[in-house]
């Protein structure tokens, strides 16, 4: 009985330092990371957000994270006051503006990752707002578990309960569908991060996709290594998408999906919602 107590206690013993020996491995590795002192890119396509870009400013103003990165906020044509408030927060952020003549999120994006100076590109969108540790989250990620691309989840907060508790529950499940029946998860614009090289083997975006141009992209990016999905770390994007009703906006969303997947030759936009 005495040698079986004895044993147990050891296997105690060895679970426990091994437990012990991850624990200071993964802090290492991110002690090594903050020395590193990565610099990440953020890119956000705009077109007239003069009433939503402030807010989805301030949540990068805010962010807690040891990496260092810069901002890049491509203006695709804005005729209201965008760009006069993206330049009151010249003095809180490493903030560039860039300017893309040609219609489309897919040629604003596309433009906004050339002109990234970071290992590491994040992308969102001028109606989103991140959490405090999105940027943290989404670079450790790809740096400490050595995936080529993350894509995170999201929620709706103004479309009315019922509208947000339905899509707040679709969206994470559509996730996994599209998964099981495409073998990877799909990048979406709204919070997905990507190391600069993998982008640039892919061949990046096509300007020619306005509105889907983040699916494309992870059908490139997909013959190149795993997608991991975050599903812990929602953005809140507007519901004005929804503005018609929720189901005739996922309709639409997916109408456009089988356009692109059947024609891809063909372009594929979405009408202006402001």
């Amino acid at each position: 009985m005495g040698i079986i107590i004895e044993k147990k206690g050891c296997i105690c013993v060895i679970i426990s330092t091994l437990a012990c020996s991850c624990f200071q491995l993964r802090k290492q590795k991110i002690s090594c990371l903050i020395k590193l002192k990565m610099l990440v890119s953020v890119v956000i396509p705009c077109f007239n957000e003069e009433k939503v870009i402030a807010a989805c400013l301030t949540a990068l103003v805010s962010q807690k994270t040891s990496h260092s990165f810069e901002v890049i906020v491509v203006n695709n044509n804005s005729t209201d006051q965008t760009v006069e408030i993206i330049k009151k927060f010249r003095d809180k952020l490493d903030l560039r503006i860039a300017q893309q003549k040609k219609k489309g999120r897919g040629p604003a994006r596309k433009m906004g990752f050339q002109y990234a100076k970071g290992n590491i590109i994040l992308s969102t969108d001028a109606d989103t707002i991140v959490p405090p540790k999105w940027i943290e989250t989404l670079v450790n990620s790809l740096l400490l578990e050595k995936n080529i691309a993350v894509t995170g989840s999201s929620k709706i907060v103004d479309c009315g309960w019922s509208a947000n508790a339905i899509f707040n529950l679709i969206q994470p499940l559509s996730m996994r569908f599209y998964r099981i029946f495409f073998g990877h998860y799909w990048l979406s614009g709204f919070s997905f991060g990507i190391s600069k090289k993998i982008y640039d083997k892919s061949g990046g975006f096509n300007d020619d996709i306005n509105g889907l141009e983040d699916i494309d992209l992870s059908f490139k990016v997909k013959k190149i290594g795993v997608i991991k999905f975050i599903p812990n770390i929602p953005v809140i994007f507007s519901g004005r998408r929804f503005s018609k009703g929720l189901l005739k906006g996922l309709f639409s969303y997916i109408n456009q999906f089988f356009i692109y997947f059947f024609y891809r030759e063909k372009k594929v936009f979405f009408s202006d919602i402001r």
